[in-house]
C-alpha cells in the first residue's frame, strides 16, 4: 500500500528509488500511508521527510527515510518521466484514427528528453503499454496499427542491454500476433541487436556510405542470394528490398505518405505543437 502510487507513468511498475523502501531499507509499516489517505509521489515524500512515530522501528530510520525523500527529490528534478504530471499514456489514442479518418499518424518528438537513458526508458514504457494495449485489442485485420522506431540501434543496440532492450525484442517476436507491425530504422545495421533483423520478415537497404554498413549490407544480400553492388549510389527513394522466401529486388517508392516539410520543426515549433488540443 505504501508504494501504490509512486510509479513509472502508464506502466505499474515501481520507480528505483520508492523501490529502496519495498527492498528493507526503510522497514516500515506499509499499510499505514494509505491508510490515512496518502496518495502521490509528493504525499510519500512529505511521508519521508516527516517520518511519523511508529512507522519503523529501524534505529536512525527518520534520517534513511529523509535521504530517500531527498533522493525521490532529486530524481523528479533529473527524470521528467518521475514527475507524475501530464497525460497518461494511452496507446489507443496514439492508434485510434478520428472519426471520418482512415488512419492516424501520431509522432513522438524526443526534445524534452535530454539523456539517451530517459529515451530509453520512455521508449520501454511506450513499448510495454502498447504490447498491453494490442493484447487486450487485437486487429481483425493483418495490419492494425505500426510502430516506427529511427535510429533503433540506440534503443536495442548488438551487444548490450538499455533499459528498453527487453520490451524491443518482446515486441519484435511476438507484435505481429496481434496485428501490430514493426519498422526498425538504423543507418548502422551492425549496432542492432541480432534478434531485430531475425525476426523481420521484409528489410530495406538504402544508401549507405560507411565501408563497414556497405559490407554488412552486402554479406546479408548475399545470404539471401541477391547482391546490392551499387547501394552506395542510390538515389532519393531507391531501396533494395528483400521479403521472405525472395532475393533482393530494387524499388523506387515515394519516401512518404504524410505531409513532409524540407526541414525538420525546431524545437520552439514543436513545443508549441504539443500545445495544441
Amino acid at each position: 500500500a505504501l508504494l501504490r502510487h509512486p510509479l513509472l507513468p502508464g506502466t505499474g511498475e515501481v520507480h528505483p528509488c520508492a523501490l529502496a523502501v519495498a527492498a528493507g531499507e526503510l522497514p516500515v509499516d506499509k499499510g499505514g500511508y494509505a491508510r490515512r489517505g496518502g496518495a502521490g509521489l509528493q504525499g510519500l515524500i512529505d511521508l519521508l521527510d516527516s517520518l511519523p512515530d511508529g512507522v519503523s522501528t529501524l534505529d536512525g530510520a527518520e534520517k534513511i527515510a529523509s535521504d530517500i525523500a531527498q533522493t525521490l527529490k532529486a530524481a523528479r528534478v533529473n527524470d521528467p518521466l518521475f514527475d507524475g504530471e501530464g497525460t497518461p499514456m494511452d496507446p489507443g489514442v496514439l492508434l485510434t484514427p478520428p472519426p471520418g479518418k482512415r488512419a492516424r499518424v501520431s509522432v513522438i518528438n524526443f526534445i524534452g528528453l535530454a539523456q539517451d537513458e530517459q529515451r530509453q526508458s520512455f521508449v520501454n514504457q511506450l513499448q510495454m503499454s502498447l504490447f498491453a494495449w494490442v493484447k487486450r485489442h487485437p486487429s481483425d485485420r493483418p495490419l492494425g496499427g505500426l510502430l516506427v522506431m529511427d535510429e533503433a540501434q540506440t534503443f536495442a543496440p548488438y551487444g548490450a542491454m538499455t533499459p528498453c532492450t527487453r520490451s524491443t525484442l518482446a515486441l519484435a517476436s511476438q507484435a505481429r500476433k496481434y496485428g501490430l507491425g514493426l519498422v526498425f530504422a538504423t543507418q548502422a545495421p551492425k549496432g542492432l541487436h541480432n534478434q531485430i533483423p531475425g525476426n523481420a520478415t521484409t528489410q530495406f537497404y538504402g544508401r549507405l556510405n560507411a565501408p563497414v554498413q556497405i559490407a554488412t549490407a552486402q554479406e546479408m544480400a548475399r545470404a539471401k542470394g541477391g547482391s546490392v553492388s551499387d547501394i552506395a549510389r542510390l538515389k532519393g527513394g531507391e531501396f533494395y528490398v528483400a521479403t521472405e522466401g525472395q532475393g533482393m529486388v530494387k524499388i523506387h517508392t515515394p519516401l512518404c505518405l504524410t505531409y513532409h516539410p524540407p526541414s525538420p520543426l525546431t524545437a520552439e515549433e514543436v513545443i508549441d505543437r504539443a500545445k495544441r488540443p
